[in-house]
């Protein structure tokens, strides 16, 4: 009787294991089933794709000299500083990479942003830091029919009254060797002042 049983319990996992490999086997020849649809992946391709929006980051590529004048206040004279600045695209053009450096009122400068056109929000995106700040600025923006003028706007917080102050950056490309970006400060009632005007030339 026990050698019955023992008999009857090996069969039994004989047919199991055969069954678990037979299962494994449809498994394998089973097509496994997409991650995405034909409509979801192309639509991911389309947001990720760099378009006529984002030549400008390569067309940039290079060194520059970038005569920077700052303004304290209105009427104030202005203070001058020259600098370098070296452009380079990033990852198949997708964003442009600027570093820039020199003395700015007596004191060593660098500063450093990342420009983008995001795809899927329709619009021009900057990210800047510096060693003269810990903030970390980031703005959104769009740019004219030809993207000669790109214009952006963020809100920053005046270290002094603890206020957010609002800012409007606007980028000129006057042609493939010289451009122009201007700072402006706005007021609560709404006028504009001019902080900073950076005059690029290539190198």
């Amino acid at each position: 009787m026990r050698k019955l049983i023992l008999i009857l319990v090996a069969v039994a996992a004989i047919g199991a294991l055969v069954a678990g490999f037979a299962l494994a086997q449809e498994k394998a020849k089973a097509p496994e089933q997409p991650m995405f649809s034909p409509e979801e992946m192309a639509a991911w391709m389309k947001a990720a794709a760099p378009g006529p929006h984002h030549k400008y980051y390569t067309e940039l590529a290079g060194s520059w000299k970038a005569v920077c004048t700052m303004w304290m206040q209105p009427g104030a004279e202005p203070q001058v500083a020259e600098m370098k600045a070296v452009c380079e695209p990033l990852f198949g053009g997708r964003y442009g990479v600027e570093k820039i450096e020199g003395v700015m009122m007596g004191m060593p400068f660098q500063g450093m942003s990342i420009g983008g056109y995001d795809n899927i929000k329709g619009k021009h995106t900057l990210v800047w830091i510096d060693n003269m700040s810990t903030a970390t600025v980031y703005s959104e923006g769009a740019c004219s029919d030809n993207c000669t003028v790109e214009t952006h706007e963020y809100t920053q917080k005046d270290p002094m009254t603890m206020k957010d102050t609002k800012v409007k950056m606007v980028s000129r490309i006057t042609d493939k060797n010289n451009r122009v970006l201007e700072s402006y400060m706005i007021g609560d009632d709404g006028k504009e002042f001019k902080t900073m005007e950076i005059k690029y030339t290539r190198m």
